[in-house]
């Protein structure tokens, strides 16, 4: 069955939009910008110890302790979020958007 060029350019822009919409991915690891890899359930003092340091930083206290850290590395790699919870690395989430 043939398609007609319209339908094709449609079902194109139909997964061009749901891909650029798609969520933040996580994942188990990450490399620091000097090359070293981190994992989820490092302690926060081996991830000060084998990546450099992030580009922002936040501590906040709920029931527990919380620390994010953000990797910024520029316009060609996406933003990542270290999450740590009572000083180990519970999430490591890349979101959609590239750095600054």
């Amino acid at each position: 069955m043939k398609r007609s060029l319209s339908e094709i350019i449609l079902a194109v822009t139909i997964i061009c939009l749901m891909s650029s919409s798609a969520p933040a991915m996580t994942s188990d690891n990450f490399r620091c910008p000097n090359g070293a890899l981190i994992r989820v359930n490092d302690k926060l003092a081996t991830v000060m110890m084998k990546c450099d340091p992030p580009t922002s930083a936040r501590a906040y206290y709920e029931a527990f302790e919380m620390e994010e850290w953000v990797y910024n590395l520029g316009p060609t790699s996406f933003v990542t979020y270290l999450t740590f919870r009572n000083g180990v690395l519970t999430n490591i989430q890349m979101s959609d958007e590239y750095g600054y």
